[in-house]
């Protein structure tokens, strides 16, 4: 699933560089969405990054091209 397609609010599960597990999805913004770690920080996913389902929220799907 597209991440434009996911509940806001929603937790997706990734390692972030300033040391948070999972980042806050809150709403999209044109191509790209406006989320924030749980250390605060503010991260923008593009609009249409692969996620999948998991217990608790969405983890980011690796994509090999």
């Amino acid at each position: 699933m597209k991440l434009y397609e996911i509940p806001k609010h929603s937790k997706i599960f990734v390692e972030c560089s300033d040391g948070s597990n999972y980042l806050l999805f809150d709403h999209i913004d044109g191509a790209y969405s406006y989320c924030i770690t749980e250390m605060g920080s503010i991260v923008h996913l593009a609009a249409w990054t692969e996620l999948e389902a998991v217990d608790g929220g969405y983890k980011l799907i690796e994509v090999n091209e």
